[in-house]
């Protein structure tokens, strides 16, 4: 019965996921990426060394481009295909979640556990992107549980099964897969002073299971390739961005502190009743392993110097379940009063969204979301006045469901659509053409057209990139003198440019011989005169 109640979550959370997805586009700079590049690996037939833009990428490991590669044979390259792994990986880490929490707890902590976990802000936000976040979310969280239930002794295929979960991690963003994972057991042993733990890890039957699972794809990286894959997937992909912000605005100490909380909308107010209720519970069964978990993974990102606001994403796997338990001795706590502490925060992000939407296009016929969030706004309030506990939790759940479902098929695919070069690549013509971009890269224009475009640069000096991050951009480059002396006159040529980098290209000798014939969002499309 419990394995169907597992599996009875996974179709609902998978069903949830996955509604809408074919009207959202792939959207630019960081989704393109990833969909391109499974989209030429399944080209070229190498589904071993992903490339970009005809040449290899060594920016992250090829898991996320393996589960994109089967999804576009299962069901053809488009956005459903390219957004069907982080959609399918989020509803396993919910189920999963019920699962362990189950084990640990009891039914009823699972399940507010998994309903924490699947309604969280970022998580159902990142279940829809086409980016590594959900499967590596998955494969910490198993090897990180499936450790734990070692430790309580409930088996050693447990530390198997986290080996493998580790091996599978590092496959999917490289060494970040097993340093948190190390970094914790480490932490646990010290507090717990239990240094046996730091000795089992180095267990021979358990190292052959990671490397097993973990080496074959490295070692035949660095045999094809050479020194140029250890200096740009190890060096600049994780060294660098460990040593050097790429946003230096955002390196400051209290970021994740700030983002964290955030990220648990509607359920941040939970959060931070439970952080203090915890202070006192911090010795009590699992509570600590769990604390550790969480800590490890917030205090390890804070020390690196790039941020972004995904890097603690699996941190809010333990913290779910912390807050599943809270949850359920609220419920048996009784009292009204205390449930503010989830209805407040809840309305201020209804609120938000309906701002947000407003902000996002005041001139978009946004009525039937208003009219959801307001009906939502207006039950919780209601239910918080005249409820009960278990009822305002009920209705905080339901009404956070149905607002999500409607972001997804209202909002999602119009934000998406303005952050896409969709619309215009169904402008250009399906062959023969030329086509260029000025300006930053439109990498979805290559994704849905098939082009190759280059980026146009000012000079010479702009055909490398420099600095720190250089290596991070390999699209091909030409100058503005040149792309103008080979296509003068020629048919069908035609330049993406960003509204942002309009009068920059009205500077260049290229005003002249193009107009401009379809805009889009931040995009417009010119042609040439010739044409």
């Amino acid at each position: 019965m419990k394995n169907i109640r597992v599996f009875l979550i996974f179709l609902a959370a998978a069903l949830f996921y996955l509604l809408f997805n074919s009207h959202i586009p792939i959207t630019d700079p960081v989704e393109g990426n990833y969909a391109l590049t499974a989209k030429e690996m399944l080209t070229s037939g190498d589904w071993l060394s992903p490339r970009i833009y005809g040449q290899f990428w060594y920016d992250k490991p090829a898991m996320i481009y393996w589960l994109i590669l089967i999804s576009y044979k299962l069901f053809g390259v488009n956005e459903f295909a390219a957004r069907f792994p982080p959609a399918i990986f989020s509803a396993f880490s919910v189920a999963f979640l019920y699962w362990f929490a189950d084990r640990i707890y009891n039914r009823r902590v699972a399940l507010w556990s998994a309903v924490v976990l699947a309604t969280s802000l970022e998580y159902w936000i990142l279940a829809k992107l086409v980016i590594t976040d959900a499967v590596l979310f998955f494969f910490t969280s198993v090897s990180m549980a499936a450790y734990y239930l070692g430790l309580l002794g409930q088996g050693r295929k447990w530390y198997f099964v986290a080996y493998s979960a580790v091996a599978l991690a590092v496959l999917t963003k490289g060494p970040v897969g097993i340093v948190l994972p190390g970094l914790t057991i480490f932490v646990y042993s010290a507090v717990t002073r239990r240094w046996e733990l730091l000795r089992d890890l180095f267990k021979i039957s358990r190292l052959v299971v990671f490397f097993l699972v973990a080496a074959p794809w490295y070692l035949y990286m660095y045999k094809m390739h050479g020194s140029v894959f250890i200096d740009t997937f190890f060096g600049l992909h994780n060294y660098i961005r460990a040593t050097v912000s790429e946003h230096p605005q955002y390196n400051v100490f209290y970021y994740y502190l700030v983002l964290f909380p955030v990220m648990l909308l509607p359920w941040t107010g939970i959060f931070l009743r439970m952080a203090v209720k915890l202070i006192k519970e911090i010795r009590s069964e699992h509570i600590l392993y769990l604390l550790i978990w969480a800590a490890v993974i917030i205090v390890f990102y804070t020390a690196m110097a790039t941020k972004y606001p995904t890097y603690v994403f699996p941190a809010v796997f333990p913290v779910a379940i912390l807050m599943g338990r809270h949850l359920e001795s609220m419920l048996c706590s009784g009292g009204r009063k205390q449930w503010l502490w989830l209805t407040i925060p809840a309305l201020m992000l209804f609120t938000i969204m309906g701002t947000g939407v407003r902000i996002l296009s005041p001139t978009q016929d946004w009525k039937l979301v208003y009219a959801i969030l307001a009906i939502s706004f207006i039950a919780i309030l209601v239910v918080q006045y005249k409820s009960s506990g278990s009822q305002i939790l009920r209705s905080v759940t339901a009404s956070t469901v149905i607002v999500i479902l409607l972001l997804n098929s209202q909002v999602f695919p119009y934000y998406a659509d303005t952050r896409s070069a969709k619309r215009i690549a169904e402008q250009l013509p399906e062959t023969k053409a030329t086509v260029a971009a000025y300006g930053d890269y439109p990498t979805s224009a290559v994704f849905y057209s098939g082009y190759r475009l280059p980026e146009l640069v000012n000079n010479s000096g702009g055909l490398v990139p420099k600095g720190a991050w250089a290596g991070k951009y390999t699209m091909p480059r030409e100058t503005v003198g040149d792309f103008a002396r080979k296509t003068h006159h020629n048919k069908d040529t035609y330049i993406i440019v960003k509204h942002a980098q309009l009068k920059e290209f009205q500077k260049t000798i290229l005003v002249k011989e193009f107009v401009p014939v379809f805009t889009h969002a931040e995009f417009i499309l010119f042609k040439g005169k010739y044409n």
